[in-house]
């Protein structure tokens, strides 16, 4: 019998010198040619979420609580503090000092330690639980704001002032980056190589990338959104939640319920798009609430958990039809807000209060209001701030609409232009060392703080605090002393100051800056340290049809120029360099060389110096 083998082996050899055979005759008749290889489209999303079954994220807050479930730790912004809450008992344990004007706390894995980002010094602090030893350390950058813990003891920390995240190694107590962000982040939610930042006044959300310390994606959430600080992440379906403040700054005919309303706004994670569809619009949803601050998700039954920092309530919203499960009033001013590990208990850190109300979600009622920091606040300081901050005061507001906070919050410029105020429109200014800076709004028109009471009343829906007196005009009898709590208010307005610190700039370029400023004559408006003479002056600038040519606006201060773009009394100068370059009586194009208004710049962003 032939070997069957062999025989398919020669058959096969056979086979393929004949395929090779017609290989070579179809190269002699068309030899290859050279094919370049063609961009590919990047894959979107750029990079893939983590796996929500091991991926968990952490969010900045001012509580956290131990793995274990037995200690919560509570940031006291008002009071420069940490309180330790043993739990379940829900007894305060200690109040430990920490740097001025924490802003949010974590813990590290092994719950040994709290570390706090405080605000107003640039500082973080780092607690040791058990010692109560704190350690210190320098940030790179002005205003944190967030923290969130990573692997390997590292913490991010949002740098509110300088635009930028810092890197901690809190082993070595080094900053290991400055990873450079859009304006003002406040929020941060970390899950895998993702950190995700919220921006205080845009409401934009940026996504960075941290192997590559970068941002790698920015998005708006609406151009009308701001007081954006908080984030919760929904990694199982994608989503992140942010409660948010729409400023209806583009209204022509303001009143106390068109000027802000309250919104919580769905990101999908996966390309970081705004779900408008899903907005959540809680004066709808609830009621109306003032500055929704900060959240809380229970993604197993769908709610979440709104805490209201100006109507002192928590609006508790069923995501799965978008209407209200409940509404808790709690303390003043809920600015930190978190679900205990099994979902059954919900805390509220009351921030102007120095109080935890602790919730039970099943019938969503108070079960206990726990006292948890002794304030140093004078007690007229703690009404004041309350005033600014808070919406629920019929003087102050009608309905819990708005507060003074909305557009300043801390003292600062919402940096938008508001085109209903009396006489056209009007830039927000900051409020910081206003008793320097007299008389004030933009035309002047106020010779005292104490005509804020007019605002009150006609912009807030407020009574007023003026109760048995008639109201003046602005300019006419003092409103100052007729009434303790507006004195008071006041009082507590003259407190905000700008940063103590400004980033460091190119001395040789400041210098020659400072000269440009000397050459142009601008310190002739521009007086002493506070940069102004409190007079009044038609620069060019009345762009309203409300504003009759030769109207004259207060020469604002030259202080703090980073914090209140845009500029002029109309925010037409979107930038400092357009101060110079538009036309108008501060134009230096054609009178210096634009490398000198670079200079000039450079030097105004370091006041005060």
């Amino acid at each position: 019998m032939p070997n069957l083998k062999l025989t398919r082996w020669i058959s096969a050899l056979l086979s393929l010198g004949v395929l090779l055979m017609l290989a070579g005759v179809l190269l002699l008749v068309d030899p290859p040619r050279t094919v370049e290889a063609q961009p590919q489209p990047t894959p979107f999303p750029l990079y893939a979420l983590p796996d929500s079954r091991l991926a968990v994220p952490v969010t900045s807050n001012l509580l956290a609580l131990s793995k274990d479930n037995r200690t919560l730790v509570a940031a006291n912004t008002f009071n420069d503090s940490i309180s330790i809450i043993s739990l379940p008992s829900a007894k305060l344990s200690v109040e430990i000092p920490v740097g001025n004007d924490p802003r949010s706390v974590a813990l590290t894995a092994d719950g040994l330690r709290a570390v706090t980002a405080n605000r107003a010094d640039g500082t973080l602090s780092v607690v040791d639980l058990t010692t109560q030893a704190v350690t210190t350390i320098q940030l790179h950058g002005i205003y944190p704001y967030g923290v969130v813990l990573g692997s390997n003891d590292t913490a991010y920390v949002s740098l509110e002032g300088s635009n930028a995240i810092d890197v901690v190694d809190l082993k070595t107590a080094a900053v290991l980056e400055n990873i450079p962000v859009p304006d003002a982040p406040a929020g941060l939610a970390l899950l895998g190589d993702f950190l995700y930042v919220t921006h205080f006044w845009s409401g934009q959300i940026s996504l960075v990338y941290l192997p590559d310390a970068r941002v790698v994606q920015t998005s708006n959430t609406g151009l009308d959104t701001s007081v954006s600080q908080s984030i919760e992440l929904d990694v199982s379906r994608g989503i992140a939640y942010l409660p948010q403040t729409r400023s209806n700054a583009q209204n022509t005919a303001l009143t106390y319920d068109s000027t802000v309303f309250p919104v919580v706004n769905r990101v999908d994670l996966r390309n970081l798009s705004v779900q408008r569809a899903n907005r959540i619009t809680l004066d709808s949803a609830d009621r109306p609430v003032n500055m929704p601050f900060a959240i809380a998700l229970d993604r197993f039954r769908q709610w979440i958990y709104v805490a209201n920092a100006g109507s002192n309530d928590i609006s508790v919203i069923d995501l799965n039809t978008g209407v209200m499960r409940g509404h808790i009033p709690v303390g003043y001013s809920p600015r930190g807000i978190l679900l205990n590990r099994d979902n059954s208990l919900l805390f509220v850190n009351n921030a102007l209060e120095g109080s935890l109300s602790i919730i039970e979600t099943r019938n969503l009622t108070v079960a206990d209001k726990l006292p948890i920091s002794d304030f140093k606040l004078s007690v007229d300081t703690i009404v004041a701030a309350q005033l600014f901050y808070g919406a629920v005061d019929p003087r102050m507001s009608y309905g819990h609409w708005i507060s003074c906070a909305n557009c300043h919050f801390d003292g600062m410029s919402d940096g938008r232009v508001w085109q209903g105020m009396d006489g056209g429109p009007r830039n927000t200014p900051v409020l910081y060392n206003l008793l320097e800076t007299p008389p004030y709004n933009w035309s002047g028109n106020w010779d005292e703080l104490a005509d804020v009471e007019i605002k009150i009343r006609h912009l807030q829906g407020g009574t007023g605090l003026i109760t048995d007196q008639p109201l003046s005009p602005a300019n006419g009898t003092p409103h100052a002393g007729l009434s303790l709590d507006l004195d008071s208010l006041t009082a507590y307005m003259a407190t905000f100051t700008g940063p103590s610190s400004l980033p460091p700039a190119d001395a040789e370029l400041v210098k020659r800056g400072a000269d440009i400023f000397g050459q142009q004559n601008c310190g002739s408006c521009h007086v002493g340290a506070a940069g102004t003479d409190l007079n009044q002056h038609d620069v060019g600038t009345g762009t309203s049809p409300n504003e009759k040519a030769g109207t004259t606006f207060d020469t604002p201060t030259l202080r703090w120029l980073s914090t209140s773009a845009p500029y002029f009394h109309d925010g037409s100068a979107a930038t400092l360099k357009d101060v110079f370059t538009m036309s108008g009586q501060h134009q230096l194009v054609g009178k210096v060389s634009l490398d000198d208004i670079d200079a000039l710049v450079a030097y105004l962003l370091t006041l005060p110096q």
